[in-house]
């Protein structure tokens, strides 16, 4: 007897092993039959996070009177952006000055570049509607036209001279008159003030 023990012993621990390897897999099948559909939703219920965007900053065009209003908020040599709002082309540029109104020019070659395209290269007093950032998402319905003249006070832009923004009621330097042409391009860009969103 004491020398079949070692094999009894071998005999059981083999069934024992055998049993162990066979039996738990058909046991556990059920939790662990698991697609490959199934583990990608369950990778993406831990690790997909929920997309916040952020919100949106308000944008608004208003119409608001040169003298009382503008002229104090419009920044000298600070970028702002210029949308025209025909061509919905977008360029930027320095106020210089302009007590009636704005004396600006492009801050470069590159966006004098695209002002002039604005006129088809050709330089002109032809009024367009556009609208100025005069602060941080908050435009004015204003006027441009496309001829330099008198003084230019940035170098390098490939533009002699500056042109003219005005806003509502603002006047000519020349005759100190409302301009009526300027006037309409300005109620222009306020009444087309809802399509904005549309440039930017």
């Amino acid at each position: 007897m004491q020398k079949l023990f070692p094999i009894y012993f071998f005999i059981a621990l083999f069934s024992c092993g055998l049993f162990c390897c066979v039996f738990p897999y058909p046991i556990m099948q059920n939790q662990a039959n698991i697609t490959s559909k199934d583990m990608y939703e369950l990778n993406n219920f831990y690790e997909e996070e929920e997309v916040i965007s952020p919100p949106q900053a308000e944008v608004s065009v208003s119409n608001l009177n040169w003298f009382d209003t503008v002229n104090a908020i419009f920044p000298t040599y600070e970028k702002t952006r210029v949308i025209d709002i025909q061509s919905g082309k977008t360029y930027y540029i320095y106020r210089n000055g302009g007590h009636n109104h704005a004396d600006v020019e492009p801050i470069d070659r590159e966006n004098t570049e695209i002002f002039h395209s604005i006129y088809n290269y050709e330089w002109s007093w032809t009024r367009r509607p556009v609208w100025v950032e005069v602060t941080k998402n908050n435009f004015v319905a204003a006027s441009i036209n496309g001829y330099p003249h008198g003084q230019s006070y940035i170098e390098n832009t490939g533009m002699d001279g500056h042109t003219c923004i005005h806003f509502l009621l603002s006047k000519t330097h020349g005759t100190k008159r409302v301009d009526e042409a300027h006037q309409a391009a300005v109620e222009y860009a306020y009444e087309h003030r809802d399509e904005i969103s549309k440039y930017l």
